[in-house]
């Protein structure tokens, strides 16, 4: 290995440092289920914030990105109201010394108004491109409440028998972000087959894991 190659790695280890920092808390978004129609509450970070930590740490011209519809479909929500859903493919490309280093990820967002299906869709995949990098990371490996929200002291319940012996119960969050990581449609089956029979779960959960199971295997689809 050359002393070139060398310094390459610890400046692309040292961007990734700078990318990954913890966002300012005034990035942080909190969407109820009721608003987002997703049948769950979901914390991110803003679009705005994300630009502003690739333009501080890459500078004007030093990366960009853009976005490709992939699928535009229609249906009604239970209200009888019309909806438009959009799926696409975000592209960030950074422009580094040693040339162009590119990643894509796809995202999607239905909404009554097509401008901001559009605009949700867009700033879905960009997000989940930026993770890549490391920009707003937390918020897919579902730490940013645990680094940013403020909570009560709570008291930690007992740990059971169950917990001692390793058999911990997953959160639903850290559930969804396992189905978002999944690469292929026959694991996702599989998830699909063993929800239909677990008997630990209730029926609002099994309702939000299937819905997430079903977006996912549509993403899958259009790769």
């Amino acid at each position: 290995m050359t002393k070139e190659t060398i310094e390459s790695k610890l400046d692309i280890k040292k961007l990734y440092d700078e990318l990954s920092k913890p966002l300012d808390k005034k990035a942080i978004q909190r969407s109820k289920s009721e608003d987002t129609k997703k049948g769950y509450d979901t914390t991110g970070y803003g679009y705005q914030f994300i630009v502003n930590r690739f333009n501080e740490v890459l500078g004007i011209g030093g990366w960009n990105w853009s976005f490709e519809e992939v699928e535009r479909a229609e249906g009604t929500y239970k209200s009888g109201t019309k909806f438009v859903s959009i799926t696409g493919k975000a592209t960030i490309v950074l422009n580094l010394p040693n040339g162009q280093v590119s990643h894509s990820e796809y995202g999607g967002h239905q909404s009554s108004n097509l401008t901001d299906a559009l605009k949700g869709a867009s700033t879905n995949a960009l997000k989940k491109t930026a993770a890549f990098f490391g920009v707003g990371k937390d918020a897919f490996e579902g730490s940013i409440d645990e680094d940013n929200q403020d909570q009560p002291e709570v008291k930690k319940p007992a740990i059971t028998k169950k917990e001692k012996d390793g058999e911990t119960k997953t959160t639903l969050n850290e559930t969804l972000l396992m189905i978002d990581s999944i690469k292929d449609t026959g694991t996702l089956e599989q998830w699909k087959k063993k929800l239909e029979t677990s008997k630990t779960l209730n029926d609002i959960h099994k309702r939000v894991i299937e819905a997430r199971l079903e977006k996912r295997l549509e993403e899958l689809k259009e790769i």
